[in-house]
């Protein structure tokens, strides 16, 4: 992107006010926090690479009538950790080219386009108890019992191919050792479209992480799909990479694969028979964190402690 802070600013601010939009509409609407977003147009400080992806995408046409413009951008879900180095990005990037070049001739890359409304509006979280609902629904549809230990890695879903990084062909030696190697702890599976309707997938995990978590990771990304999340924008800013992510549908993807791997039902019944974290995460392949995010998120945390209250006096 040619970066030009004054030229951002001016057409941040004339669209917004052209609009009639406040700071906090606007912020709500693009996903820059409403903090970040009125110090940028006062001139306070640097739009990160991330908001800036947000910011050019919704000027649209005024942005490149002001020469701000994009290197290239990617469209994928990606789950990767906040501070992933930018070659990490681009061996992963070149992953998702490969996979595309090779298994779907056909297919045509997602480039660069307008956001649609659909991808500005806010996302919807969905409750709690809609989440468990799904997740038992799904356990279901696998022909799992509520109690039954489930292996996420054979799930399949029709339209949805995996790769591991050394089923990539035509990845470079480089980007294929760099990412099993010096920059494996950064990202942990990245799912591409391999056509314009998103309705055929392909899901590359990163299978130097333990099994634990390569399941809910996996679990993540199928759900990602199942429920049509917006993908991932991946861009090139001068020498770093910006990515822009929902982080309400992040949320739901995370829980909902926690909720599949560790069922309600037995993870109520294992905190009452007062087992341990440990004893319930060996018996459904999961980790220790996970079954405490569980145990926390269902309300159980008090019990599975043993705290008892009291009144003074």
């Amino acid at each position: 992107m040619k970066t030009d802070k004054a030229a951002l600013i001016a057409a941040l601010k004339k669209k917004r006010e052209t609009e009639g939009l406040s700071i906090r509409a606007l912020a709500e609407r693009i996903g820059v926090s409403f903090s970040s977003l009125a110090r940028i147009e006062r001139g306070e400080g640097e739009p990160d690479n991330n908001s800036s992806i947000r910011i050019i995408e919704w000027l649209g046409d005024d942005a490149r009538e002001a020469g701000l413009t994009f290197e290239n951008v990617a469209l994928v879900h990606f789950r990767a950790g906040k501070n992933v180095r930018a070659k990490t990005i681009h061996c992963l990037l070149t992953a998702a080219s490969s996979i595309k070049a090779s298994h779907r001739p056909t297919a045509s890359e997602l480039l660069t386009s307008p956001p649609s409304d659909a991808e500005l509006a806010p996302s919807i979280a969905l409750s709690k108890a809609e989440m468990e609902e799904m997740a038992q629904q799904l356990r279901k549809d696998l022909g799992v019992q509520p109690s039954e230990r489930i292996e996420a890695l054979d799930i399949s879903i029709a339209g949805v191919d995996v790769f591991r990084v050394s089923d990539v062909e035509r990845l470079s030696k480089e980007c294929a050792e760099f990412l099993l190697g010096e920059g494996a702890q950064e990202w942990s599976a990245m799912s591409v479209p391999l056509d314009l309707s998103e309705d055929t997938w392909a899901i590359l995990r990163n299978d130097k992480h333990t099994m634990e978590r390569q399941r809910v990771t996996y679990l993540e990304e199928c759900w990602h799909i199942l429920l049509g999340h917006r993908l991932t924008r991946i861009a090139k800013i001068a020498d770093a990479y910006g990515r822009t992510y929902d982080s309400s549908e992040e949320h739901d993807a995370f829980y909902l694969a926690a909720a599949t791997l560790l069922p309600e039902a037995a993870v109520r019944t294992a905190v009452e028979a007062g087992e341990s974290a440990t004893l319930i995460a060996n018996r459904f392949g999961a980790s220790v964190e996970l079954v405490e995010y569980r145990i926390k998120r269902l309300g159980l945390w008090r019990s599975y402690k043993d705290r008892t209250v009291s009144l003074n006096g």
